[in-house]
């Protein structure tokens, strides 16, 4: 009896050890883009950011994400560019840089569906605010490169984050906002 408990733990071990290897641990590559949507009473407007960085625990087989455990992303506010100083500087002070030079995106669980479509909760800070989010994405695997493709929209307010204004208040901007990224993640 004794050998056989034995086996049977030493089995239990070797599968647990399987399972862990097949994560792999991915960082965020340089070929990842995120971008931020927006409205104002004068134009639409757009603004990228410039410095993303995370990682993500994830499994695949073959061309297909199979399962992640964990996903973080951090956005430099400073990296945040429009082409224009001035509005620059208007989303740093909406977003308070001084304060929250980052925003935040960390999973708390996610699920992939057969066709790949990945479903991550988690908590989004943005401007020292943290909300509980859902963000969907689609996933594609090429060879060592896994990328997630998705978007997500919310208002500004619910983050505390009053929606910059221009020309002492004649341009105004819309609260809602739009985060449309493409998430590589590598190596």
């Amino acid at each position: 009896m004794k050998g056989l408990s034995t086996i049977i733990t030493l089995n239990f071990v070797l599968f647990i050890s399987l399972f862990v290897n097949a994560q792999d641990q991915k960082k965020l590559s340089n070929d990842s883009k995120v971008t931020i949507e927006g409205t104002s009473s004068l134009h639409d407007w757009h603004s990228d950011v410039k410095q993303v960085s995370g990682s993500a625990q994830l499994a695949t087989d073959g061309n297909k994400v199979t399962s992640i455990d964990q996903l973080d992303l951090t956005f430099v506010v400073k990296s945040i560019e429009s082409g224009k100083s001035a509005m620059n500087k208007n989303i740093f002070k909406a977003l308070k840089e001084d304060k929250n030079p980052n925003i935040t995106f960390k999973s708390t669980s996610a699920t992939v569906d057969a066709n790949g479509v990945v479903t991550a909760k988690g908590n989004l800070t943005i401007a020292g605010a943290t909300k509980e989010v859902t963000l969907t994405a689609n996933s594609a695997v090429n060879g060592s490169k896994v990328t997630f493709e998705g978007k997500t929209t919310f208002n500004m307010t619910e983050y505390s984050v009053e929606p910059p204004t221009a020309m002492f208040g004649t341009i105004t901007t819309g609260d809602e906002v739009t985060i449309v990224y493409s998430a590589v993640f590598g190596g």
